[in-house]
């Protein structure tokens, strides 16, 4: 079993970047909270860009983990309204991220941003058209899939 940190309590003012949903109700994350919590760095071809980036941010496996739902299908929701179904087998054997850096930058609106899932680059399947709707870009929801 891994064990996942508590996050920083958010500062005065701060923004809520992600929304965990778990059985107490909704938990609020910031971007800061998400960067205090362990994280991988990658570098892979986002699809719809065409550009490779060195991506850095939490393992779906923690967030997961966090919302008290790890081992079940996760659902990704973003700002416009786009949800995905991402399988826990992807995401625990993989290192599926949410994305919140690129290139040692916050991720941008123009790079999909501020939030985004990323898809390692191994295996392969994970760029073909069959998985192009997990790459959620301006993610904002986390919840057991349905």
């Amino acid at each position: 079993m891994r064990l996942v940190q508590a996050a920083p309590k958010p500062r005065p003012g701060e923004a809520t970047a992600l929304t965990i949903e778990t059985a107490r109700g909704p938990l609020r994350l910031t971007v800061r909270q998400l960067q205090a919590m362990p994280t991988v760095r990658y570098a892979t071809l986002h699809p719809q860009l065409g550009r490779r980036f060195v991506y850095e941010g939490v393992p779906l496996r923690d967030l997961a983990a966090r919302g008290g739902f790890a081992g079940q299908d996760v659902r990704v929701s973003a700002t416009n309204g786009f949800a995905a179904t991402i399988r826990a087998s992807d995401y625990l054997q993989f290192p599926v991220m949410l994305a919140y850096r690129a290139d040692g930058h916050a991720i941008s609106t123009l790079e999909k941003g501020p939030l985004t899932v990323v898809l390692p680059p191994e295996p392969a399947r994970f760029h073909s058209t069959g998985y192009s709707a997990a790459w959620v870009w301006y993610a904002e929801r986390l919840a057991p899939a349905p």
